[in-house]
């Protein structure tokens, strides 16, 4: 048996109590920090003195998190994040005391003294980061159908699973790492109404369809083959075939269209006549792949900048209530639109169109002074709140 040396041995030890010593130390720091922060707004009124007051705020939660926030700087998402967390600010101030309100040549000057969640702060840190790259890769139903038209005659839909483009633009998809929702988890039935929807250019059914996958957008469109003409080169006859194909790329809890593209015609000659409209839409796939994943993923960082419509389902809120609530509700940051939809049976479904995400819309509907909820279930394009008395 070898015996190490005693300083190994001592470094090996000491080494050991500083980790758990930094560990315990990590454990003993409070996770909400007394800071003092001033801000300024021009005027001299009540609406100055809160803008100033909120502007303070946000300079506490920018001070009391700012080691961690110089950590982050570096990484390629920060701008993105940083915008989104700060969104609402002061949802990590814990409790706060105005020190002194002034008013200096027309700006009024507020101090503050604020307790900043800063354990919070990292967490919604981190959960929004997820959110950000989650957004830059969106969930996808791809819904293709195929049109044949055999001859100058004639023509036979293809509404099908599997089919030449539908698998080839799956395949494409999944090799550059989009998430497909309808792989391997998806009823041949639903996955058939989406195409049929999408053969009848209805946007709303394709959305809401796509919607029970769980996806954020469906890529519908329809891909056509034909036959176009016999041609002879050096005693040989070649069949020539034209495809085509129009996309629409519609993000699911909208039914806003994102994107609509066309590609083609492009043309294949094939000394066998039988499989050549299979050899076109083969074709045309493997040309138009990259450029329609371009357009997907321009689309959907584009997202971002728009509102999306968050169904809400509330529980025990009548009219009254419908209404103290739309009051509060619609002063929140990210907030566009809240409609009533109908109250039946003390439940109100209500449509928002929010900016941000579905935690954090949820996060600022349970923080309301006038209406106390609580959340039921998140789901990604609903969420289920009951009022709570």
């Amino acid at each position: 048996m070898s015996v190490r040396p005693r300083r190994l041995v001592i470094a090996t030890a000491l080494a050991t109590a500083l980790a758990t010593a930094g560990a315990l130390a990590a454990a003993r720091r409070p996770v909400d920090t007394w800071v003092t922060a001033t801000g300024r707004a021009a005027g001299a009124d009540d609406k100055a003195r809160d803008e100033a007051l909120a502007q303070a705020l946000r300079t506490a939660v920018e001070e009391a998190c700012g080691v961690f926030l110089t950590t982050q700087s570096k990484t390629n998402d920060y701008k993105t994040v940083y915008d989104k967390v700060f969104a609402n600010a002061v949802g990590y101030v814990r409790e706060h005391k105005v020190d002194r309100v002034t008013v200096e040549q027309g700006v009024t000057v507020v101090k503050v003294r604020a307790r900043v969640s800063t354990r919070k702060f990292e967490e919604d840190w981190a959960s929004i980061r997820h959110t950000v790259h989650q957004e830059n890769n969106p969930r996808v139903v791809v819904a293709v159908t195929e049109t044949i038209h055999h001859g100058t005659g004639g023509k036979s839909f293809k509404v099908k699973e599997g089919g030449t483009v539908q698998s080839r633009l799956e395949d494409f998809l999944l090799a550059k790492g989009i998430v497909l929702m309808d792989r391997n988890m998806a009823s041949k039935t639903l996955k058939r109404d989406i195409m049929l929807a999408a053969v009848k250019d209805d946007t709303d059914a394709v959305a809401s369809l796509g919607a029970r996958y769980s996806a954020d957008v469906v890529v519908a469109g329809q891909a056509t083959a034909k036959y176009g003409k016999a041609i002879q080169i050096a005693g040989q006859t070649l069949h020539q075939y034209v495809a085509s194909m129009n996309v629409r790329v519609v993000q699911t809890d909208s039914a806003r269209v994102l994107t609509s593209k066309s590609f083609g015609p492009i043309t294949t000659n094939t000394l066998q006549k039988a499989g050549g409209e299979d050899k076109a839409l083969a074709k045309l796939i493997d040309d138009s792949a990259p450029k329609l994943l371009a357009a997907i993923v321009q689309a959907w960082r584009k997202r971002a900048n728009v509102s999306r419509t968050v169904q809400l389902s509330v529980s025990g809120m009548d009219f009254a209530l419908w209404k103290a609530f739309r009051k509060e509700a619609s002063a929140l940051r990210g907030v566009q639109a809240l409609r009533l939809r109908e109250i039946t049976q003390a439940v109100a479904n209500i449509d928002a169109e929010y900016r941000y995400t579905n935690e954090t819309l949820a996060d600022r509907l349970t923080e309301l002074k006038t209406v106390s909820l609580k959340v039921l279930e998140i789901s990604p394009n609903r969420l289920k709140l009951k009022v709570s008395r």
